[in-house]
């Protein structure tokens, strides 16, 4: 009796609902419990999405080796190999960029011994006053080679109160052999530039002439890489946000007003475009919201960084006879670049995608009236990927003119933002990778995988595979000293940024010299090195 009451009570109450257009409780609960798990859903999606790269972001940990680098046959003490750290002065360490001199065994060396007291991408921004410099070394052709130190090179009419912190570094031989000329990107105090010189050997060593600087705010935003012609040159822009903003009316309003309504002079028009550009301008010019915005670009991997061709006038300087545009968008943290000898192929460094940006360019119309061009293939690296060199150790496709490619970078970039605040107690793993493209591409479940005998596999570590390139490691490290070869050396490679691969000229022979150099460290020299 008491229950079919309550049913009838229970009824009643529910058809009253009904009247009043109301729903019964066990309706409302289940559909507030329906959104609460969908928003939830929203929200952790994306995390979820993320998870890989965020693993990926912490680094291999404990499975780094101290130090190996590729023999014949692998091993995993790298039998046979002899490495050592080139020596050359106290000013020269903490190098970037290595680039062959056309028709010699030497390279050209950027190195800025002061990038613990300024680095406009990860910081401090402390003082900009002591110089880096440019230096040559005398590779080892062959194995029996001499060692042989490192060379600084004489800056020649360089503006006496500019400063100079050197990063991507572009050589074009001149038409009679006559030298050649040398491009330098440099992080000076107030804005950025490209600076063009004439580099030349003499009787008392090299010796680089300076000739202009080159400033556009398409160009000279956050440029890193930069690879010429005679009178233009490709340049990769990592960041939209910038730890050390430009000037605001000459750099930043033209930059925003040409990045957001295609117009470098939406700033001077009027109008709702002046004013919003002018705004946004104006926050960017605070160093203190710049850095914490170029931290999350960094941090988050948003992709706003880009690369510019530049046309310019010889004989004129800075901003005048200056033409920019960008080629190519979207990518996160525009890093390093490489560009085939017959200029088809373009790839650019994501270092925070972590990998590359692959780029068939137009051959049929100039540079300059490119649409903004979109990669053919993206292939993701095992680790950040800095900086990226041609080997002309050959290899078996036209898509890389039979060359193979060198990437290098940081596996583990949490640590290397530490070291850049104390590079003496602190250190950041190494990486090297020789990259070929396969042909024909075999599946994936058939086919050995190229960097299987490596301590720490590439593939083990990328957050995808690409059949149509084979990806083999030349060199892995903790940054931890180590002691290799018949002499037992004493070595260190922390925070890897560039390597170069010269391959001897011995018949059958896969071998070579691998130089790497060290964005917080000294510059490692390898012989005996296999590809």
């Amino acid at each position: 009796m008491p229950f079919a009451y309550l049913r009838k009570h229970r009824a009643e109450q529910d058809r009253q609902r009904q009247r009043q257009g109301t729903l019964p409780p066990s309706f409302q609960d289940g559909s507030s419990r329906a959104i609460r798990i969908g928003l939830f859903a929203i929200l952790l999606t994306p995390i979820l999405l993320q998870l890989p790269w965020l693993h990926s972001a912490l680094g291999p940990g404990s499975r780094m080796p101290t130090l190996w680098v590729r023999s014949n046959p692998p091993s995993s003490t790298s039998e046979g190999v002899e490495c050592f750290n080139v020596q050359g002065g106290d000013q020269f360490r903490f190098c970037e960029d290595i680039e062959s001199i056309p028709g010699t065994s030497t390279v050209l060396i950027s190195c800025d011994a002061n990038r613990a007291g300024w680095n406009t991408v990860m910081g401090p921004l402390a003082d900009a006053t002591p110089r880096g410099g440019l230096f040559t070394y005398d590779y080892p052709a062959s194995s029996a080679a001499e060692r042989g130190e490192a060379k600084e090179v004489k800056l020649v009419n360089f503006p006496e109160n500019g400063t100079f912190h050197p990063l991507g570094v572009s050589i074009l031989p001149q038409v009679g052999g006559e030298g050649a000329v040398l491009f330098v990107v440099n992080h000076r105090r107030e804005r950025s530039t490209v600076e063009v010189l004439k580099l030349s050997q003499g009787e008392s060593g090299w010796e680089a002439v300076w000739q202009r600087s080159i400033v556009h705010p398409l160009a000279t935003h956050t440029p890193n890489l930069v690879h010429a012609t005679e009178s233009s040159f490709v340049v990769t822009n990592d960041h939209l946000f910038a730890r050390r903003p430009g000037p605001v009316d000459t750099h930043l309003v033209p930059l925003l007003g040409q990045l957001f309504f295609g117009d470098s002079r939406s700033g001077e028009r009027g109008g709702w475009r002046q004013w919003m550009v002018v705004q946004a301008a104006s926050l960017l010019s605070r160093r203190g919201v710049a850095a914490r915005l170029a931290q999350l670009e960094t941090v988050l991997g948003l992709p706003l960084g880009w690369v510019s061709h530049v046309q310019f006038d010889p004989s004129k300087s800075d901003e005048k006879g200056v033409e920019a545009t960008r080629i190519a968008a979207g990518i996160p943290f525009a890093n390093g670049l490489a560009i085939t000898p017959d200029e088809r192929t373009m790839i650019v460094a994501a270092t925070t995608y972590p990998g590359l940006f692959i780029y068939d360019l137009p051959t049929s119309s100039p540079p300059h009236t490119w649409p903004t061009q979109r990669p053919k293939t993206k292939l993701h690296l095992p680790f950040r990927v800095d900086n990226l060199a041609w080997s002309h150790h050959p290899s078996s496709s036209p898509q890389f003119n039979n060359l193979t490619l060198l990437a290098t970078g940081h596996p583990s970039p949490f640590r290397l933002i530490s070291m850049s605040q104390n590079p003496s107690s602190h250190t950041s793993p190494a990486w090297s990778l020789a990259i070929k493209p396969s042909a024909p591409p075999l599946p994936l479940t058939s086919q050995k995988w190229p960097d299987s005998d490596a301590p720490l596999p590439a593939h083990h570590f990328t957050l995808s595979h690409n059949a149509h390139y084979s990806i083999r490691t030349l060199l892995q490290s903790t940054g931890h000293e180590a002691i290799i070869g018949t002499k037992a050396e004493r070595v260190r490679i922390p925070s890897s940024i560039t390597s170069f691969y010269h391959p001897y000229t011995i018949q059958g022979s896969d071998k070579g010299t691998l130089l790497v150099s060290a964005l917080y460290g000294p510059l490692l020299a390898c012989t005996n090195v296999s590809t």
